[in-house]
């Protein structure tokens, strides 16, 4: 029975402290891991433009679009508004933007830009430069 018990306690361990660091390492996962000495600030503090230290997946969700993922390519610059909201990044891999009843599509090492209007649309643009 102390064997059954011991375990018991083991098993109750492993998965309460794989419990634990699924929950606390997934916030660190969707943080902007920046390049150092590339942080630029707005005057509200919040981050304004850096470059990026690896592959970043920025999602965005809205109801006009629904949610959208943008993988920003490591050593380039992503740039957020003052909202702290999602401005423009090169992309690592290519992506598909639907405009209307159409799709383009948007090639890897293109720029990527999102842009929301005083009504709150929303807009993503692809360009080369």
């Amino acid at each position: 029975m102390n064997f059954l018990n011991s375990k018991l306690i083991g098993v109750v361990c492993f998965s309460t402290f794989s419990a634990i660091n699924l929950i606390f390492s997934q916030p660190a996962v969707s943080a902007v891991s920046c390049e150092a000495g590339t942080i630029l600030r707005h005057s509200n503090g919040s981050l304004k433009d850096c470059v990026l230290a690896r592959d970043t997946k920025v999602r965005i969700g809205s109801n006009q679009l629904g949610t959208s993922i943008f993988p920003c390519k490591a050593g380039n610059n992503i740039i957020f508004t003052e909202k702290s909201q999602f401005q423009r990044c090169r992309l690592s891999e290519e992506i598909k933007i639907k405009t209307g009843n159409s799709v383009a599509s948007c090639p890897t090492d293109n720029y990527v830009s999102v842009s929301t209007s005083d009504d709150g649309k929303i807009s993503i643009e692809c360009s080369n430069y």
